[in-house]
């Protein structure tokens, strides 16, 4: 009678241990820790330069018609409810390090918008100096640029070795 029950409980067990590796599939795990963070590819001052040209394209209506609403109600608010869809994933062993990366980078840009990228929002709808935005755009990118840089890079390097890894095909953008 031991028998039976030490190989229903090993059944079990790998059937749980199964069930973990398979709660998201490696789609799921790609696409809301990597391929998601392409809205936040544009950073610092090249953040801005795409809000200009968002705002001449005459697409700034209601609740994107200053930079500020744009900032909060579209690139924080996308950030914020991207960055729980991280945190709801499984930290398997496989996708882990992707996981802690996308939660790093997240964190580290929407501090950065909630602080230095709202202050230059609101230069921009004061219009303020032209020159004193673009030495706030370049205070900016010299201060949090590099550290951006490196969280991205760091969870894409992460990113494509899981996708090869797991059959995902990776298309890059020639920009």
């Amino acid at each position: 009678m031991r028998y039976p029950l030490f190989k229903i409980t090993l059944l079990l067990l790998l059937c749980i241990n199964s069930s973990c590796n398979l709660i998201h599939s490696p789609e799921e795990y790609f696409d809301k820790t990597a391929l998601n963070t392409n809205m936040l590819s544009r950073f610092g001052g090249s953040y801005f330069h795409t809000y200009q040209k968002y705002i001449k394209g005459g697409a700034g209506t209601g609740s994107f018609n200053t930079c500020e609403k744009y900032l909060k109600n579209y690139s924080i608010a996308f950030a914020e409810r991207d960055l729980k869809k991280v945190e709801g994933l499984y930290p398997n062993t496989e996708a882990k390090p992707m996981i802690e990366a996308s939660i790093d980078l997240y964190n580290y840009v929407l501090q950065s918008y909630k602080t230095d990228h709202l202050e230059i929002a609101q230069m921009i709808d004061r219009k303020a100096p032209e020159k004193t935005i673009n030495e706030a755009i370049k205070a900016l990118d010299e201060k949090s640029y590099t550290g951006f840089s490196e969280k991205y890079d760091k969870l894409w390097i992460l990113a494509k070795t899981y996708a090869k890894n797991n059959g995902i095909e990776v298309k890059e953008m020639p920009f």
